[in-house]
């Protein structure tokens, strides 16, 4: 496993949640490790465009899907 972690390409944004709207569901592909390749849903803190390159501690768990009202 990499010291800071596993990079990922932020590749779709589903949509943004949260009290304040500060939480964002991306659809991220891994760039590095064992599950390169694959495209996990992550909820990411902050900023965050379709392009940028983020860093997973862990690629084993997905976050649920957000469902609307």
């Amino acid at each position: 496993m990499p010291e800071a972690g596993f990079p990922a390409e932020v590749t779709k944004i589903i949509t943004r949640t949260g009290v304040f709207g500060e939480i964002t569901q991306a659809l991220c592909k891994v760039l590095e490790g064992k599950d390169k390749g694959q495209t996990i849903r992550r909820n990411i803190k902050g900023k965050v465009e379709v392009g940028d390159i983020v860093l997973l501690l862990e690629t084993e768990t997905e976050a649920k899907e957000i469902r609307q009202k």
